[in-house]
């Protein structure tokens, strides 16, 4: 978290909206894709003279008159009559006929398209045929051959595109599971969302191709699986990174897709399910509902997980919510708005399906960036993990060259006791009293430079005094150290480690800086004030401090900028989670940093 606070870092509210702008607007070029921007002029005819409205003519059977004035056509192409009819039909432009509308094997071809000359502009178009009771009335459309392929193009974009985007998904999170496997974490909950991307990839091919790739009997209920898999895998997800309310969301997150799955899937084969079965969708506004409330509380309990989702769910479903509005409004043109209105107009007459689609496909992609940051951020405690394991195999080699030391220094001094004492029984027989001083003087040194093994009964406390007070000793700094803890302390050994490597290396590296001749002095004080742990660590100063009143800290003055500079930051992250402040002070010729721990209740 504190990389963050690196010079030349931006926000992560800025990273995030720069990120959430590009996504909207790939999502307005793709939309863009799928809608024509000119689409066909529907031309509004007259039946039977005007005898008869385009209501009644539903209920009509008999001869069929439908005319029309054919308005300007302003296009480079030459401009061409549409009509979809189902019956046979002649076509007439200024009384002249354009051409025949035939039966081919019993049936109509559905639709034909006639030439219209450039000029046709205030001609009237005659269709003559005769319909059937309850029968459509034939369409007619004003069009060129470029409108035709915007709008084959369009088509074919709507089924294509969002195939392409949910095979790729699948494709990336197959292989998000698989580099996870081959760094030792088996996230196996991923492919439940790469399941639920291949089957949307094959839906929307599927109904590319008209359902013909399979039988009439699978191809529903193998729609509404396709369905049911993104409604309801994506919370399940969710679900299996749930911790304290996953009994709580377990139901909503079953059920919902198990009732759409056979309700609606079987309805084709049970008949009492057809009555029900266009109206299941709706079950899944109470999984929507739960979802958010138990990543509330799974956020308030800080999981990990639901801290990178609920964040990215708020700011996408604003992002969306207010590139809808612009689109509504017609301030934001172009494919997306016709798209964004059509969108709108479905889900105002109802159509449960919809909208709960584009959430859940949402929610996929949502759950699978997720899932890559946390596979980063696995990778990034891993790295941590096998950074502090050196560390400490480091500190360790160096204590035992610290004990090496000690234990020959000792040894040296007990083969060398005799021939002291009797030095000294010499000097005092002979009278030689400031000769005995000196000596005694020298063997005091002697004692005083071989390193302490134990400080403190608490092994990860000893273990860094032990390893920096002998550096320090090794620099010619007078060592004051009044130390006191328990051999067990409610704070993780690598916090402890943090404050006190930290402030002991600060206070070696301020000792550095002493000119010739100057004291080289540290003073280190731990012990326990009631509920906290204090520890301080004072030092001579030699500089300038360049202190940050915002912050309360102190800027780093070491060259390279960007390896150093984080260890006051880390100590005050440590001391903030356990209720503390990091105390700095820099009198006259001095440096003190001190902070106490609360300790936690057990």
């Amino acid at each position: 978290m504190l990389l963050w606070k690196r010079k030349g870092a931006i926000p992560r509210w800025l990273a995030g909206a720069v990120f959430l702008i590009c996504a909207l607007a790939m999502t307005g070029l793709l939309a863009s894709e799928v809608t024509p921007r000119r689409e066909r002029l529907i031309l509004e005819a007259s039946v039977n003279g005007g005898k008869m409205t385009l209501e009644t003519g539903y209920e009509y059977g008999g001869a069929l008159t439908l005319a029309v004035t054919l308005p300007e056509w302003e296009s480079q192409w030459r401009p061409m009559l549409e009509v979809r009819h189902t019956g046979e039909a002649e076509v007439f432009l200024d009384g002249e006929m354009l051409g025949r509308m035939e039966a081919w094997d019993g049936k109509t071809l559905g639709n034909a398209v006639f030439m219209l000359p450039k000029d046709c502009a205030g001609k009237t178009v005659t269709l003559e045929t005769a319909k059937e009771a309850e029968e459509p009335l034939p369409l007619l459309f004003l069009t060129d051959s470029g409108v035709t392929r915007e709008t084959e193009r369009a088509y074919t974009a709507k089924s294509t595109l969002p195939a392409a985007v949910f095979a790729v998904v699948s494709l990336l999170v197959l292989g998000l599971f698989f580099f996870g496997l081959t760094e030792g974490h088996c996230d196996w909950p991923v492919l439940l969302l790469g399941f639920a991307a291949l089957t949307q990839a094959f839906y929307f091919h599927a109904q590319s191709r008209g359902g013909y790739i399979l039988p009439p009997e699978i191809y529903g209920p193998w729609l509404c699986l396709s369905r049911a898999a993104l409604f309801a895998l994506p919370p399940l997800f969710l679900l299996l990174h749930m911790k304290k309310w996953r009994k709580l969301f377990l139901p909503f997150a079953i059920l919902p897709g198990l009732a759409y799955f056979v309700v609606a899937g079987f309805q084709t084969v049970v008949p009492a399910f057809s009555m029900v079965g266009s109206r299941m969708g709706e079950v899944f506004y109470l999984t929507v509902a739960a979802l958010v409330v138990c990543a509330v509380l799974e956020y308030r309990d800080e999981n990990q997980v639901f801290r990178l989702f609920l964040p990215g769910l708020l700011l996408s479903a604003a992002g969306i919510g207010a590139a809808s509005l612009l689109s509504v409004s017609g301030l934001c043109g172009g494919g997306l708005l016709p798209y964004m209105q059509w969108l709108v107009s479905e889900i105002t007459w109802h159509q449960p399906d919809l909208p709960l689609y584009w959430w859940s496909a949402f929610v996929l992609l949502l759950c699978f960036l997720v899932s890559v940051l946390s596979q980063l951020r696995f990778l990034a405690a891993r790295e941590t993990q096998m950074q502090v394991l050196a560390a400490r195999e480091s500190m360790a080699q160096e204590q035992l060259a610290v004990v090496q030391e000690s234990d020959e220094s000792l040894r040296r001094m007990r083969h060398e006791t005799v021939n002291h004492y009797t030095v000294m029984q010499k000097l005092s027989q002979a009278g030689a009293w400031d000769r005995l001083e000196t000596y005694l003087d020298g063997l005091l040194s002697d004692v005083e430079a071989v390193p302490a093994m134990v400080y403190v009964a608490h092994p990860a406390i000893n273990a860094v005094l032990t390893t920096i007070l002998a550096r320090a000793q090794k620099q010619g700094i007078k060592v004051e150290h009044e130390v006191s803890a328990p051999e067990t302390l409610p704070f993780p050994d690598t916090e402890l480690c943090t404050v006190l490597m930290n402030l002991l290396q600060n206070a070696l590296d301020a000792n550095a800086l002493a000119p010739a001749g100057a004291e080289k002095w540290l003073r280190v004080s731990i012990h326990i004030r009631g509920a906290h742990l204090y520890i301080g660590v004072e030092n001579p100063r030699f500089g300038p401090v360049k202190y940050d009143e915002k912050t309360g800290l102190c800027h780093t003055t070491k060259a390279d900028r960007t390896v150093h500079g984080y260890g006051l930051k880390a100590v005050q992250a440590v001391a903030q989670k356990y209720q503390s402040e990091l105390l700095l002070e820099f009198p006259d010729g001095m440096f003190s940093a001190a902070t106490a721990l609360q300790m936690p209740e057990e």
